[in-house]
């Protein structure tokens, strides 16, 4: 009877062993998962960021802080899209570790932590403040969960948010030329290099459609709002600085008028079958001003597409009862 007592008591004495083992493995991996990647130190640092430097497989953007506003440093200081920007600093300060890996540096290759110009290289992210800075290195990932070592570490981490950043200047750039409701554009002045002028009006403020000031085009107004729209609504292809370019004379010269007294004045050139545009003129009104990036160091270029509906004529918009009224030409 003793026996059989002892022995009861060494399972009841291992079953509390294995049950506190668990526990504590379960407090570890809870400890873990609430312990964000940066420390205070390094979340000061990224509050107070001056620079970021993304680069991965030979290709590197450098975003830099100029006052309020950020820049592509390595693209002639261009705007950045500031949408992209949150979500890479959020991405960062959110981060939080789910399961310490590794710490033997030679298996960084294999799990996409080491820097090079392979494909399989990681994405390094150095971010520097006046008081210091840090570098991480984002490689492969495990489902939605990546893994992560600091530059200077050889300790790996997994974490809960994968970083997808592109490391090409040009897909950082803020490209949004213009943003101009079509209700708020009253009026639209085409001027072509050969003398041709094509003036748009609306009926009345609230209109949607624009029509021809003389009358023709009745039918129309998809082209009309569509040939106003290629510069009120503008996202260009690609941006140059101005100076790096042989803009000669304008093919076409445009102007856009709000009902508020704003206006708008653009040109069109084309550069060795390129189309570049460039904002002239940009007179606001206190009451609706427009959003328009009219900084006059930039030229902006178009697409065909984007081409082909901004420089519509009169031909191409007459109806065929008008073509019909033409006198025919021998």
């Amino acid at each position: 009877m003793r026996k059989i007592i002892l022995i009861a008591l060494a399972l009841i004495a291992a079953a509390l062993v294995a049950v506190a083992l668990q526990v504590r493995n379960s407090d570890r991996v809870t400890d873990l998962q609430s312990q964000p990647l940066l420390d205070e130190a390094k979340l000061s640092q990224l509050a107070a960021v001056e620079q970021i430097e993304l680069a991965r497989a030979g290709q590197q953007v450098v975003l830099e802080r100029d006052g309020e506003a950020w820049t592509v440093a390595n693209l002639d200081q261009f705007p950045l899209q500031r949408e992209r920007l949150a979500a890479l600093l959020l991405a960062l300060r959110e981060a939080r570790v789910i399961e310490a890996k590794t710490v033997n540096a030679d298996y960084h290759a294999r799990l996409g932590l080491t820097e090079g110009e392979g494909n399989d290289s990681a994405l390094r992210v150095s971010v520097k403040a006046a008081e210091g800075g840090f570098g991480l290195l984002f490689g492969n990932k495990v489902g939605s969960d990546q893994l992560v070592r600091f530059a200077n570490e050889d300790q790996v981490w997994l974490v809960n948010r994968a970083l997808s950043m592109s490391a090409n200047p040009q897909d950082w750039l803020d490209l949004q030329v213009s943003q101009i409701p079509l209700e708020q554009v009253a009026t639209a002045h085409w001027r072509y290099a050969d003398g041709e002028e094509l003036q748009l009006d609306k009926a009345s403020e609230g209109d949607y459609n624009f029509k021809l000031a003389d009358g023709e085009g009745a039918g129309q107004e998809r082209k009309l709002n569509s040939m106003v729209l290629a510069l009120a609504d503008l996202r260009a292809q690609n941006v140059s600085l101005r100076t790096a370019l042989e803009l000669g004379e304008p093919v076409l010269v445009m102007q856009l008028g709000s009902w508020s007294g704003a206006t708008l004045d653009a040109s069109l050139y084309e550069v060795g079958g390129a189309y570049w545009l460039t904002i002239d003129q940009l007179d606001q009104s206190e009451e609706n001003p427009l959003t328009v990036n009219a900084d006059a160091r930039w030229a902006f270029q178009l697409g065909v597409a984007q081409h082909d509906r901004m420089v519509l004529r009169h031909a191409d918009l007459k109806t065929a009862d008008d073509a019909a009224g033409q006198p025919e030409q021998n």
